[in-house]
This record gives C-alpha cells, sequence and structure tokens, in this order.
C-alpha cells in the first residue's frame, strides 16, 4: 500500500532526526579518530578510576578513624599541597624529557605504594599518621600525572579539535565518579577498605601499560624567544614571564584559581555529609559521589557536543551562576534524593566552567610551553587543599550546611562582581 502524504512526512522527519543525532554523536566523538589522543584517553579513564577509589576510601578511612572533619580536611590537603611546589617543577621536565616515560614510571611507583598501604590496613597497623605520609606521596604523583596529561593533549590533537579532545578527557576523568566511589562505598562495607587500594594499585598498572605505545616527540629544550638560558628556576621564570605578559592569561588564572577555592571542597566533604546530615553509611557515600560523576559527565558530553562555541566567556558566568544554585541548594537539603540533584548540578556546571576557562588557556600556549605554563596552571588545584583546609576548620565549628550555602552566597557574589569588571573576560 502507498503511503499517504503525512507518512512520508514522517518518515522524512524521523530520518532527519537521526541524522542530526548521529551527526551530534560524530562530533562529540571526533577527537577519538586519533589514535595517540585514544591512548591518552584510555589512561585517563584508568587514572581517574584509580584516583576516585582512592579519594571516597581515603576520606571515609580518615573520618571512621577519628571522627573529625578537621582530620579530614588536613588530610586532604597534605595530599593536595605538593602541587604548590612540585607543580612548577615537573612543568620544567615535562617540556624537557619524555612524556611517555614520566607517565609510566609514576603510575607504577603510586601502585606499589597503594599495595604497601593494603598490606598495613589488612595486618592492623593503619594509624592515623600513616594516612599523612600515603597522602604525600600520593600528592606528588597526582601532581606529576596532571602535569604530563594537560601537556599531552594539545600534542596528540590539532588545535581545532583542541576543545573537544578536552571535554572528552573531562568526560573521561569525571565518568569515573560513577563507578569509582560505588564500588569503594560497595567494598568498604563488604570487604573492607583495604581491598580498594588493591583495586587501584591494578589501574594504575593499567594506565602504564595502555602509555607504552604512545608515540611522543621528546620535547627537549624550547628554542627561540621562549628559550630559559639556564636551570630550572629560570625555566619556571620563562612560563611565569609569559602568563604575566599576556592580560587575558592573567585573568583566566585568576577565576580558575578563586573558583577551585570556593567550589571544589565540597567534593571532599562527602563522608561528612552523608554520615552527620543524611546517616548513611559507606555505601551511601558512594551513592553520593556517583551523583557527582553523573553530573560531571552530563555536562563533559554536553560540551564535547556542541563543538567549539563562541562566547566563552559568556557561558561561563552562566556556569557560574549555576554552581552557585547547586550549592544553594544542597546546603539546604537533608533529603538523598534532593542531595543526588544538587550535586550532579554543582558537578555539571563545574565540569563545564573549567573545561572551557582550561581550552582558553591552552589555545594561547605554544607546544614547547605547554608543560611549564599549565604546570603554573596546575598550582591551581593546590587551591583545593587550601579550600578543603579551611573548609575542614569552618565545618568544626559550625555545621557542613551553612558553609556550603556561604560557598554559594559566595560564587555567585564574586561571579557577578568580577565578570562585571572583567569586560575582556566576557568577550573571549
Amino acid at each position: 500500500m502507498a503511503q499517504t502524504h503525512n507518512e512520508r512526512e514522517a518518515d522524512d522527519a524521523t530520518q532527519v532526526v537521526e541524522e542530526v543525532a548521529g551527526s551530534r554523536w560524530r562530533q562529540a566523538l571526533s577527537s577519538l579518530r586519533y589514535k595517540d589522543y585514544r591512548l591518552v584517553w584510555m589512561t585517563s579513564i584508568l587514572s581517574s578510576g584509580a584516583r576516585w577509589v582512592q579519594m571516597a576510601s581515603l576520606g571515609w578511612l580518615a573520618f571512621d578513624l577519628t571522627d573529625s572533619p578537621v582530620m579530614l580536611g588536613s588530610i586532604i590537603f597534605v595530599y593536595q599541597a605538593p602541587s604548590v611546589v612540585l607543580s612548577p617543577i615537573v612543568g620544567v621536565f615535562v617540556d624537557r624529557i619524555d612524556r611517555r616515560r614520566l607517565l609510566i614510571l609514576s603510575q607504577l611507583s603510586m601502585a606499589f605504594i597503594a599495595v604497601l598501604l593494603a598490606v598495613d590496613i589488612a595486618l592492623g597497623y593503619i594509624e592515623p599518621w600513616h594516612l599523612y605520609i600515603f597522602a604525600v606521596v600520593s600528592g606528588v604523583e597526582s601532581t606529576i600525572i596532571h602535569v604530563v596529561r594537560q601537556a599531552l593533549i594539545p600534542s596528540v590533537v590539532p588545535r581545532e579539535a583542541l576543545m573537544n579532545a578536552i571535554a572528552l578527557n573531562s568526560a573521561a576523568l569525571t565518568s569515573t565518579r560513577i563507578f569509582g566511589p560505588a564500588l569503594a562505598g560497595l567494598l568498604i562495607v563488604g570487604v573492607g577498605v583495604e581491598v580498594n587500594f588493591i583495586i587501584q594499585a591494578v589501574l594504575l598498572t593499567g594506565v602504564a601499560l595502555a602509555a607504552f605505545p604512545l608515540r611522543i616527540k621528546v620535547p627537549g629544550k624550547e628554542r627561540g624567544e621562549h628559550a630559559a638560558g639556564g636551570g630550572i628556576w629560570q625555566e619556571i621564570a620563562v612560563g611565569l614571564r609569559f602568563i604575566w605578559g599576556i592580560g587575558t592569561l592573567r585573568m583566566l588564572f585568576i577565576v580558575q584559581f578563586i573558583m577551585i577555592f570556593i567550589t571544589m571542597p565540597v567534593a571532599n566533604f562527602l563522608p561528612v555529609w552523608a554520615e552527620d546530615v543524611l546517616d548513611l553509611e559507606a555505601d551511601g557515600m558512594g551513592i553520593l559521589y556517583s551523583a557527582a560523576g553523573v553530573g560531571a559527565l552530563i555536562g563533559a558530553m554536553s560540551l564535547a557536543t556542541a563543538g567549539n562555541v563562541k562566547r566563552k566567556g559568556r557561558l561561563m558566568l552562566i556556569m557560574a551562576s549555576g554552581m552557585s544554585i547547586g550549592l544553594l541548594g544542597l546546603g539546604t537539603s537533608s533529603m538523598l534524593p534532593v542531595s543526588l540533584v544538587f550535586l550532579a548540578m554543582l558537578a555539571a556546571t563545574q565540569s563545564i566552567f573549567f573545561a572551557v576557562n582550561m581550552t582558553l588557556v591552552q589555545s594561547r600556549i605554544p607546544d614547547g610551553l605547554q608543560g611549564r605554563v599549565m604546570s603554573i596552571y596546575n598550582v591551581g588545584h593546590s587551591m583545593i587543599a587550601l579550600g578543603t583546609l579551611t573548609m575542614g576548620f569552618i565545618v568544626a565549628a559550625l555545621d557542613i550546611q551553612t558553609v556550603v550555602v556561604g560557598m554559594g552566597i559566595a560564587v555567585i557574589a564574586l561571579a557577578t562582581v568580577g565578570f562585571a569588571s572583567m569586560p575582556a573576560l566576557r568577550r573571549l
């Protein structure tokens, strides 16, 4: 029987929708057509999975041993603080030596340390000061992996694909937040926290194996106007002068530092939120982490699908407003479903905000300076440490819900004032 006119129109409309959906999906995954980027992307998944299993387990273990938010905050501070001193130094080496080899050695070393901690817990010798030692060593490894990964991405994709590559990498990093903490929580309840550190070691070993086939040119010392004439500190100075000499870069660095300090420490206090606000065990804490992971993945994939977005500065302002709403909603919630929704919203807007900021930064850096400049950018992650330490003391004096509401108010106030006073940022 012949199709009617309405049926043909419906079929045509369906075909158009399918073509548009297919086109958007291809756009979202476009960077994966580059083989070396696929390998970098795979290392991101494995490394981030290890990191989230570790963070959920370390935070729960610290709070379980001491029942102190100050202890929890101080251990996270110790974990993230090494990036302040080490990140610029690592950046110099990333611009000098084989990034692939640095990636492999750092991951295998950290896998060995994770096994040692698992044995320490299993034998019943664990003490709070052991966690500080583990946090310091892990912080050093984390600094190396962050700088190496950030420097690798621009070297394996062309500049026009950079925003998509960064968004996809962010999706890889954040998607593991869905499963990693949830698995960690279930295993803590079911078999013990030490198993999680064995899993971390296995995943980090997988990172090393995935990195072996990478074909990355050894950067060597940069020639020309960005060449460093002396040692490490002179080369760090080259990166600092480059940042300071470009007003847009200075502005983007400042915005990143402030927003990280205010918005990112919340995730480190989910063990406190789970126990004090929602009366949950470790498996419930894992669900909170997973909700944030779902939100972050949605944000990252939305950005990857969008392509090379124009008016990136305005998009950052919108996302800052979204972060404020997420914090305010979370801070006023005492119910699990509502908390999950606002955690997802907070993570989604954070994911987009910081991916756009990083894209604007990296698109302005020559390849030979990627290690040094991005290592200084990575110092911004130390603001998580400072914010977490500060938040630990404030939570101990007040309560976590009041603190989160205050953070939401601070974000919207700073975003409004900051973007109003920086017209150059709005025009990006």
